[in-house]
């Protein structure tokens, strides 16, 4: 046989051979073959879905509606129909435009063979559809609702006393009934110095003038106390006062991140007009349900999206809804514009939003049913659902895209039209002038270039001319050099014109001018409104938004409903561009009669008595759920949490019912009163029945806040500037650690004396005398402030200069008004400034002789910058403001 010819037989055996070595051509890419093993959707497809497609389809966008994040959605599908059809990877639409390689795009990172093989192997092979297992939904049943904070509030008489002359207002027979029980009274009725300082210090956060306490002091009316309380309810400053209690519940800042940088302030245009309309919203005593309404859904009442106009109401409504940008939102940063980050600013929405309102700490459903309280996950993301038409992870707007314009949609068009217009002739303007000018620039130019050697004329010509950023080393070091030399100025220009040139370029410039006037601007509000259709919105496992379960519409706290079914909304949108969702939510929130509310106005109370009282009735007052304290008074707080609802929700008619109480006008230290036929030798001292002043047998005394200190003080040395509104003052960060107020960013020197609500406010680095004083850090918001009392704050007192600043503005005021007058009488006046009261005698004499000897000091010093009497009644000055007199609220 000859073994050198073909035959079929070799033909066939050189094909099976070709068609082994050219089967594990994948090793020769780099490829392993598929591996036989099954394939589990968790550990082998997910991730890869993850990688590849889930940035369009289902994290940072939905694109054609299709989410891939879990095997019942991949089943559902999108637009197009299912993504997958089991057992047939042909007929997958997902594994065909995979294996068409139009999937994903070009910009997203390629699936490699063994992973499309994967995919094809486990569509075909491993696809087992999920079980339709009914959503495990935790009951709520009527043993849920018995816990006193889900109960709507009982209409309750007051309760007859033994001795009712001590009872001024209703409130009063609550607490003494309570006394009376534990044999007890108020303490003595605090004089009236102290009367006004308190209450001027609680409606206004600022302190009275010498001239207010003596009118008030003399008034023998028996009205007067109830006149001044009016008087300060009506002051301007009272919602600045009260609107600052609201802007920390609401966690307002005026930057937008999580502001962890002390360098850099990341301010939102216009953000301070929402601290604008609180104050107004205060002092107009708008009715605290509509206040809420506007503030959760007020882009929702009116259709500001079609009007030709932007009615004042609009505008107010708009501002009112940056109640829910309060959240820190990282999204400003490209690279922080995730969906885990979507997420998390949604969920911080939405759960400051409910732990303002109702005082429930609803972040623990999150990710479980609440440990203690009947709050259910499911009840969580039905809440959240209220919220995704506005902050859609899926579909976001990160907050520079967010804001919009002061002016109504349709009036910003026509201005944006006729300002294109008018910059298009102020485009002709300015190139008519270049026409002119640029002939005698390139002369001058070219008369300066021909001053160098002409071997670098070129070379150096070529640098100047190339943009910096595209300059080679030996580019930068020519400009760098000479690019100086060769730079043609405009007076050089100017000077070069011929006469009739300079006229030509006068009337053009005029011409620029009269148009630039005609340019049409507006302000910034920030806003939140719906962005795009209602999304589905799951229940997430472990509140992983890569793990959505169960679809659930929007809906409330049930245990805050009377039934399943009315906790679901129903909402009823104004127009098309609503989902009407939050308007549903704001309408549960203060719906009266209902638990909601009854729960809303508990709080609103209950916050009130607490800057007040300094203590709340329900003394967690961020926490009216079961691991929250009991109230120490429930009758007394349903009593006006009713009595709030009835009356048209009005605060300021609250707060007059609280100030006007005895309670209230106690005096802070145990005096006890003499009732008329009682043994006061058998009556225990109240400290030994109710060392916590539980009872409220005496005013609890309380260190002034940080804001209202420093306004004091500001107030004292008579350099407060007292305006209202506008951009916040800018502060800035030392090297030494302080932050102080950025004096080269003052509109105007008097800013520096703004009172401290117009201060920048941001989340960590507050203005370090504020900082000393406890600012609250506002990560989210703040409930209730806590009082300290550490050795920083009397360090601050003595030695920060601030202080030394203010306490010579007092001093130099009290010598002006002083003038000719005897010391004593300055003595006199500076306590009257600054506690509100005359010194009694030993006061004055140690004062007195603490100014001689200080002042006998100075007479000692060459270059003393003012008189010794004065430098010594600066100390005294000093010193009373570092008292704990001065600090506390008698």
């Amino acid at each position: 046989m000859d073994h050198h010819k073909s035959t079929p037989c070799h033909a066939l055996c050189w094909a099976v051979s070709l068609t082994c070595l050219l089967a594990p051509l994948p090793y020769l890419r780099g490829e392993m073959p598929p591996d036989p093993a099954p394939i589990d959707f968790q550990t082998d497809v997910r991730p890869l879905l993850r990688a590849h497609c889930m940035t369009c389809h289902g994290l940072e966008q939905k694109q054609a509606d299709l989410d891939l994040r879990t095997l019942p959605l991949l089943l559902r599908g999108g637009a197009q129909g299912p993504a997958i059809l089991p057992g047939s990877a042909a007929k997958s639409l997902l594994f065909k435009k995979v294996a068409a390689r139009s999937m994903p795009p070009k910009s997203e990172l390629p699936l490699s063979a063994r992973q499309i093989e994967t995919l094809r192997r486990w569509i075909e092979t491993a696809v087992t559809p999920p079980p339709t297992a009914p959503p495990d939904v935790t009951a709520i049943d009527a043993t849920d609702r018995t816990h006193w904070a889900f109960q709507p509030p009982q209409h309750t008489l007051p309760p007859p006393l033994r001795d009712p002359r001590n009872a001024r207002v209703p409130i009063d027979r609550f607490l003494l009934a309570r006394l009376e029980a534990a044999e007890l009274s108020y303490t003595a009725h605090a004089d009236r110095p102290a009367l006004i300082r308190r209450l001027t210090l609680d409606l206004t956060g600022l302190p009275p003038t010498p001239a207010a306490t003596r009118d008030f002091v003399l008034d023998p009316s028996p009205s007067a106390y109830e006149h001044l309380v009016d008087r300060l309810l009506a002051s301007p400053h009272f919602g600045q006062k009260w609107g600052r209690h609201w802007l920390d519940a609401s966690g307002y800042v005026d930057t937008i991140g999580d502001d962890t940088d002390a360098t850099i302030a990341k301010i939102a245009t216009g953000k301070w007009r929402y601290r604008e309309y609180v104050i107004d919203a205060y002092n107009n005593d708008t009715p605290y349900d509509r206040f809420v309404r506007e503030q959760v859904a007020g882009d929702e009442m009116s259709n500001w999206r079609e009007a030709e106009q932007l009615t004042t109401g609009m505008r107010e409504q708009l501002i009112a809804t940056t109640f829910l940008r309060s959240a820190a939102d990282e999204t400003l940063q490209t690279e922080l514009n995730t969906a885990d980050m979507r997420h998390e600013v949604l969920a911080r929405t939405m759960e400051v939003t409910i732990h303002n309102l109702l005082a429930l700490t609803i972040q623990c459903a999150r990710c479980h049913d609440h440990k203690y309280d009947p709050l259910p996950q499911q009840d969580y993301y039905q809440l959240l659902a209220c919220f995704t038409p506005a902050f859609n992870p899926q579909a976001w707007l990160q907050p520079a895209e967010r804001e919009l314009p002061d002016i109504a949609p349709k009036k910003k068009a026509r201005l944006d039209t006729h300002n294109a217009n008018v910059k298009r002739q102020i485009d002709e303007h300015n190139k008519q002038i270049g026409g002119i000018q640029t002939p005698h620039r390139n002369r001058i130019a070219d008369a300066k270039l021909r001053t160098l050697p002409a071997v670098i004329r070129d070379d150096v010509q070529q640098a100047t001319q190339t943009p910096v950023a595209k300059r080679n080393a030996i580019q930068k070091y020519l400009a760098m050099k000479l690019g100086a030399s060769l730079a043609v100025t405009e007076a050089e220009v100017a000077s070069a014109l011929t006469a009739a040139e300079k006229v030509s370029v006068s009337q053009l410039r005029s011409a620029i001018g009269e148009f630039q006037s005609q340019l049409r601007t507006w302000g910034t509000i920030q806003p939140v409104y719906d962005t795009h259709p209602a999304p589905t919105t799951y229940v997430l496992s472990r509140g992983d938004h890569l793990q959505p379960r169960t679809a659930v519409g929007p809906g409330v706290l049930r245990v805050l409903s009377l039934s399943d079914a009315t906790a679901r909304i129903a909402a009823t949108p104004a127009d098309a561009t609503t989902s009407g969702r939050r308007t549903a939510l704001a309408r549960w929130l203060t719906q009266p009669e209902s638990q909601a509310a009854g729960l809303l106005a508990r709080v609103v109370a209950n916050r009130a008595w607490q800057h007040l009282f300094g203590r709340g009735i329900v003394e967690t007052s961020d926490n009216f759920g079961i691991m929250g304290t009991p109230p120490d008074h429930p009758q007394l707080l349903d009593y006006l949490a009713v009595d709030f609802i009835e009356s048209g929700w009005l605060h300021k008619r609250l707060l007059r019912q609280l100030v006007t109480s005895a309670a209230y006008q106690q005096s802070t230290t145990a005096v006890a009163t003499q009732n008329a036929g009682s043994d006061q030798s058998a009556t225990p001292h109240p400290a030994s029945v109710d060392p916590d002043n539980r009872l409220l047998w005496r005013m609890e005394l309380r260190q002034l806040e940080s804001e209202v200190l420093r306004d004091t003080v500001l107030a004292l040395s008579g350099r407060l500037d007292r305006s209202f509104g506008g951009a916040p003052v800018s502060t800035i960060p030392r090297a030494d650690g302080f932050v102080r107020i950025d004096s080269s960013k003052l509109r105007q020197p008097a800013d520096a004396y703004r009172r401290s609500l117009y201060l920048l406010q941001r989340r960590r680095y507050h203005e370090s005398f504020l900082e000393a004083f406890g600012q609250p850090e506002l990560t989210k918001n703040c409930t209730q402030r806590n009082a300290t009392a550490v050795v920083g704050q009397s360090l601050t007192l003595i030695n920060d200069q601030f202080m030394f600043e203010q306490s010579m503005g007092l001093t130099q005021r009290l010598l002006q008004e002083t003038q000719d007058q005897p010391l004593d009488v300055t003595v006199q006046l500076a306590f009257q400034y600054v506690l509100s009261r005359m010194p009694d005698a030993s006061e004055q004499r140690w004062a007195s002789d603490l100014v001689q000897r200080q002042a006998e000091r100075y007479q000692q010093q060459t270059d003393r910058p003012h008189p010794p009497r004065t430098q010594g009644l600066r100390h005294l000055c000093h010193m009373l403001l570092c008292t704990n007199e001065f600090l506390y609220t008698p």
